[in-house]
């Protein structure tokens, strides 16, 4: 696919997102062209700063065919501080450029833009037309961001509503897919619960066997599993404890039986 002028605009805004930056930049009006004639920048950088101001025109060539016959834009170097040329990359070679004109690539691959011969700086009196011009005309300057008229505008909008419905679509996409996924985990926690509710009774057994441990259900599987295998199924300490008191119970009422029948005996 060939390099579009839209391209290569949208890729300059994004390298000056810091700056102010409009394109089909006029140096006045034009029903009341300036001396010198009306010339249009296709871009324009104008960086932030009172300390070092710069402006930095850029003309765009998408075509070899164009950049050999039009050579006009030598004329606009007396509006900004610096000039540059904008290709796709390796269409034009540095040398084919005076030494005071810049060279950029755009790269269709990764859409940036890339210097390959930086401008020569240069002081200018900055046009008062030019200025006036984007007081009144481009101060609103997203009505009809990176284009010249109307037409291009719309054009660009088609194209951008066309990949807005596929994005739309690609997102509906993903959303009913990320909706089933949600609907699946939670099944799964309504089957988790409803399971829970089932075992809780066994829980409670557990409970009351201090069975249940912190450690998690490996833990307390073992446990299980290894009182279940006793030859019997209760504890031999705690039959031998229950058996010590009995038989200290049964002393006592010995003791006491014999100290009734000694007392008897004396009387």
């Amino acid at each position: 696919m060939p390099v579009t002028s839209m391209e290569i605009k949208r890729a300059l805004s994004e390298k000056h997102c810091k700056d102010f930056f409009l394109t089909e930049v006029k140096n006045g009006s034009t029903y009341f062209p300036p001396p010198g004639g009306l010339h249009i920048l296709d871009g324009l950088a104008i960086k932030i700063s009172w300390t070092a101001p710069c402006f930095t025109g850029y003309e765009i060539k998408v075509s070899r065919s164009d950049f050999l016959r039009d050579a006009k834009f030598f004329t606009y170097e007396a509006l900004v501080n610096e000039l540059y040329i904008v290709c796709p990359k390796g269409m034009i070679d540095r040398n084919e450029l005076p030494d005071n004109i810049g060279l950029m690539y755009y790269d269709a691959e990764s859409k940036k833009i890339i210097t390959k011969k930086k401008a020569t700086y240069r002081k200018v009196e900055y046009s008062a037309d030019m200025l006036l011009y984007i007081i009144f005309y481009r101060l609103d300057s997203d009505r009809y961001p990176f284009c010249q008229d109307k037409q291009e505008y719309f054009k660009a909008y088609l194209a951008n509503k066309r990949n807005n419905r596929q994005m739309a679509a690609q997102f509906r996409s993903k959303l009913i897919e990320e909706n089933a996924r949600l609907e699946a985990e939670l099944e799964k926690i309504k089957r988790d619960a409803k399971d829970l509710s089932e075992i809780e009774p066994v829980l409670k057994v557990l409970a009351k066997h201090r069975i249940l441990s912190i450690w998690g259900a490996e833990h307390m599987a073992k446990e299980l599993d290894k009182r279940l295998s006793r030859s019997c199924n209760f504890d031999l300490k705690d039959v031998l404890h229950e058996a010590r008191y009995v038989a200290n119970a049964l002393e006592q009422m010995e003791r006491a039986a014999n100290q009734q029948t000694d007392t008897e005996v004396l009387k």
